[in-house]
């Protein structure tokens, strides 16, 4: 259980896969409170124990990512529901990267930090499958003053991984369409010229490549108790184990492939 109160402040989104309330704890800092109940499993899959293996793989490989807590809050109506806090940066501005201005987005290198690992992000997206990133809106900036460079974190993935029974609709989780990235993945508009180089990409590569078994193992305890079954515990790290080891080729493809491999918002 989270160590902070959470309350609410507003019922934000309602979707298929889940619930986004807004909520804050007692020192005012502002979070995104997320879960689904259990007739949304189709669409919702494990959303918490996606989250929370994502940003633990994240950390491990040097993404910044959105800080998660387990917590309870109390709804609109009173009624308590379980789910997952992810806490906004308190700084002077922070937004989305869809939001950012077009100098921004057209040279990422020169406003924003980390940006060596910022033009890898395709390579993590891959191996975990995330479905979500294209629109900008799950990578936040942040600064204190306008005169800073941007630092910057990873949101929103629940439907990486696993996700959801609807996601394998689009084939089983061993067919050669999860091994074509551009298939299911564009890249946050202004992103795609920074990741297009091998040279650039190799380094994540051959660093997920060397994670060990046992390193995956802590990323799936990560999860808070009761959130991920059994049978779900054993796909996601089969799923991560295979895909690691075919990783090397599905980006030297995506590199290679011609077609359309960026989001045009």
């Amino acid at each position: 259980m989270s160590t902070h109160r959470w309350t609410l402040e507003r019922d934000w989104k309602s979707k298929r896969q889940g619930q986004v309330w807004i909520v804050r704890d007692s020192s005012g800092n502002r979070g995104y409170f997320k879960f689904a109940r259990k007739d949304q499993w189709y669409y919702s899959g494990p959303l918490v124990a996606n989250e929370y293996i994502a940003a633990a793989l994240a950390k491990q490989l040097g993404f910044p990512v959105a800080d998660l807590e387990w917590a309870e809050v109390d709804g609109p109506e009173r009624r308590s529901e379980r789910g997952v806090v992810s806490r906004a940066a308190g700084a002077w501005e922070v937004i989305t990267w869809r939001e950012a201005d077009s100098r921004v987005r057209q040279d990422p290198a020169k406003y924003v930090n980390r940006f060596g690992q910022l033009r890898q992000l395709i390579v993590f997206d891959a191996w975990i499958a995330n479905l979500d990133r294209a629109s900008g809106k799950n990578l936040i900036l942040y600064r204190n003053g306008p005169h800073e460079k941007y630092d910057w974190y990873l949101i929103d993935h629940g439907n990486s991984l696993y996700g959801s029974p609807r996601k394998w609709k689009r084939g089983s989780w061993k067919s050669a369409y999860w091994r074509k990235i551009w298939r299911y993945y564009h890249t946050p508009k202004g992103l795609l010229r920074v990741q297009s180089s091998w040279a650039a990409l190799k380094p994540m590569v051959r660093r997920i490549e060397g994670l060990s078994s046992s390193q995956i193992e802590a990323a799936l305890r990560s999860v808070p108790a009761g959130c991920l079954r059994g049978r779900d515990r054993r796909f996601t790290k089969r799923f991560l184990l295979t895909r690691r080891n075919q990783l090397r080729g599905m980006i030297k493809r995506w590199l290679a492939y011609p077609g359309v491999k960026e989001s045009r918002l």
